[in-house]
């Protein structure tokens, strides 16, 4: 028989077709998910997170898309996009806002993915406490990422000159107290201690309230529950550290002012600690402490942050599903701490020897607050349309008895009456 040039021709062809179909089928079966975020400054985070997403998961791949400059246009966006169904397939969005999304079927309920039972979340290391905050309505919402909690940042400079000696940061109110009025007595230009008040959320008073081992409002979200004995010792506690407040700043003057050497201590978001401690180098030695919980059902209100998929396609739901578990990973959380300020959310990581050395050598002054995120669950937010209103007029009245224009029992009474009525 013979064989024609255009025999071989073909004959090469037909061959190469064959070689080329597994990757043809390999690319046809490689699921590509949408996911929104507000962290365009964070664009190192997530090409690491993606990439290596898309390294141990070759058939999968991880698109971000950034959908505004901050937390609150993005859900604002989002709420948007959900009226003309045009929602990505998942969102980076923070725990906070889980009921709302939740609550307006934006938010897939999560459940099915591990069988409706918690203990299988285990490995992905959450707490119990964040744990019901990712919860509405007995579903779970959301994988969390990260988180940050309020920190004291002490100029151990200043508590020196006052005759402080420990080696340690103050651990109690008292302590703080006690040294704040001292060193406010020292000079007419220093502060004492300053809190950032005006935290969105009223997060300061929350993170208080629940050290005392008090809610924002019942489990049903029926009626307040900050009114009580609970929300008084947060209310008091912030009255008497006022009384080493020398002076009302804007958040930006208090921080600056700490990193002048001005304040002796500030109490702001651990995410902080990283500009913190490089505008303290050479000036004055800093050191990070843990907010007091006094109560052992005490907890910290941090300020979390996670996944939610939005997709109702199963393949899709499927690699959300499978990204989700990555990002409570040890690799995940480590590409976290790399390239961010924020807190990991997986406690079987910090028990790793080897993961808690690596974190601390990069974020070496939360050595002594990792140990409050097992007792770290999330901000609260009110089921309202007034949640804005109440938690500004709740900044207002904290000022009022940081700067002792008002008694803790005054500025309790309004907070409970302001905000029954804007709950309605």
């Amino acid at each position: 028989m013979m064989i024609t040039r255009r025999k071989i021709l073909v004959a090469g062809i037909s061959s190469t077709a064959i070689l080329a179909a597994p990757g043809i089928i390999r690319a046809a079966q490689k699921t590509m998910v949408v996911i929104s975020h507000a962290m365009p400054t964070y664009q190192a985070l997530l090409s690491e997170l993606s990439g290596q997403f898309e390294i141990d998961n070759p058939s999968m791949s991880i698109k971000f898309v950034a959908d505004g400059d901050n937390w609150d246009p993005l859900l604002n966006n989002t709420i948007r996009a959900s009226l003309v169904n045009s929602l990505p397939d998942a969102s980076w969005q923070v725990v906070t806002y889980a009921a709302i999304l939740a609550n307006r079927k934006i938010a897939q309920p999560l459940n099915q993915f591990f069988g409706n039972d918690l203990a299988s979340l285990e490995p992905l290391g959450l707490s119990k406490a964040i744990s019901e905050a990712i919860k509405v309505n007995g579903d779970v919402c959301c994988v969390p990422y990260g988180t940050t909690i309020p920190v004291i940042y002490c100029n151990m400079d200043l508590l020196r000159r006052v005759g402080y000696s420990k080696q340690q940061p103050p651990a109690s109110w008292e302590e703080i107290h006690e040294i704040g009025l001292k060193v406010k007595a020292l000079d007419d230009n220093l502060n004492g201690g300053f809190i950032e008040y005006t935290a969105s959320n009223a997060w300061m008073f929350q993170t208080l309230l629940a050290s005392y081992g008090g809610q924002m409002m019942n489990p049903a979200r029926t009626s307040i529950a900050f009114n009580g004995e609970e929300g008084l010792q947060a209310i008091t506690t912030l009255a008497r550290f006022g009384e080493t407040v020398r002076t009302d700043m804007s958040t930006e003057q208090a921080r600056q002012a700490f990193k002048a050497g001005a304040t002796a201590m500030h109490i702001q978001s651990a995410s902080g600690t990283t500009s913190t401690a490089k505008a303290a180098n050479g000036r004055f030695k800093l050191a990070v402490a843990q907010i007091p919980v006094a109560n052992p059902q005490g907890r910290m209100a941090g300020a979390g942050h996670g996944f939610f998929m939005f997709t109702k396609d199963p393949i899709k739901q499927q690699v959300v599903w499978e990204f989700m578990k990555f990002a409570a990973s040890q690799k995940a959380q480590m590409i976290l701490a790399i390239n961010s300020g924020y807190m990991p959310i997986n406690l079987v990581a910090l028990k790793d020897a080897a993961f808690l050395d690596e974190y601390l050598k990069i974020n070496p002054l939360h050595r002594d607050i990792v140990g409050r995120l097992a007792v770290t669950g999330d901000q609260f937010s009110f089921p309202s349309d007034n949640t804005v209103k109440i938690v500004q007029m709740m900044s207002e009245e904290m000022r009022g008895v940081i700067f002792q224009r008002t008694t803790p029992e005054a500025a309790l009474q309004n907070m409970t009456n302001q905000t029954k009525d804007l709950l309605g």
